[in-house]
């Protein structure tokens, strides 16, 4: 009676374990009108342009988004695809851009749209675009300029700076609105190797509460140093305090782009 028993449990078991497998289970007109769809989404590259000599801006197209899981771009240096870096959109969408950057000078790159679906990967055409030589560029001028926590590298706000040569100079110059304070300090260029070098202790910015704040040297020692690069206009500044009568405003560095 007892192995009855077990038998009968066991096999109710077994019967509400497949019931319930058929439960979750999509039906399978469904199933296969997922894929009949994905089959029929296609890929478009609608465009691919050069910002600048870094970057390449591209827009691309899907058909439809249904069974569509994933979609983007894939980026080459050869023309099979042999090796390529993808670069997934935000969102599923029938339209999409994005700009790929940290690119090299004078390359020429192959660039497809991409559509992931539950029935296979989709793709575009190729495009060629080719990255323009990088622009040299003298110290002088203006700056693209943003702020970078030495805390945890997150950013500010971008803004302008000004570097000019002191009359007569080829070495000593002047930088103003450095932490966008509005302010002018003294540096010094060293034009065979790029390095600037900032005196610490200068006054950037006078804040409203806080008074004067000046700029100290992260090590404690009496400068701060920077690298300009001619080629590409790069001018960055090594991480440095912003420092008042109350305290710290912090560590930052500075990257800046010549405009």
């Amino acid at each position: 009676m007892k192995n009855i028993f077990k038998t009968f449990i066991s096999c109710m078991a077994l019967s509400i374990a497949v019931t319930s497998c058929y439960d979750v289970i999509d039906d399978k007109a469904d199933i296969d009108g997922q894929y009949e769809q994905a089959s029929d989404v296609t890929a478009s590259m609608s465009g691919a342009s050069t910002p600048s000599f870094s970057e390449i801006s591209a827009s691309g197209s899907i058909s439809g988004t249904e069974g569509v899981l994933e979609a983007g771009f894939m980026l080459s240096t050869s023309a099979d695809f042999a090796t390529y870096s993808s670069y997934k959109s935000e969102e599923v969408a029938t339209s999409f851009t994005t700009t790929i950057g940290n690119l090299t000078e004078a390359t020429t790159y192959y660039i497809r749209c991409y559509a992931y679906t539950v029935g296979g990967t989709k793709v575009s055409e190729v495009t060629t675009v080719t990255t323009p030589a990088a622009p040299v560029y003298d110290l002088n001028g203006t700056y693209t300029a943003v702020d970078y926590s030495t805390d945890d590298d997150s950013a500010g706000d971008a803004y302008e700076v000004t570097v000019e040569f002191v009359n007569g100079s080829t070495t000593d110059i002047k930088i103003t609105n450095l932490w966008d304070g509005g302010k002018t300090i003294d540096a010094v260029y060293d034009p065979a190797s790029g390095k600037i070098s900032i005196p610490a202790q200068q006054l950037i910015f006078v804040h409203d509460k806080y008074g004067d704040v000046w700029m100290e040297d992260v090590n404690g020692t009496n400068s701060i140093n920077g690298q300009f690069t001619a080629k590409g206009g790069f001018l960055n500044i090594n991480a440095y305090n912003a420092v008042c009568g109350a305290g710290s405003f912090g560590g930052q560095y500075v990257k800046m782009n010549h405009k």
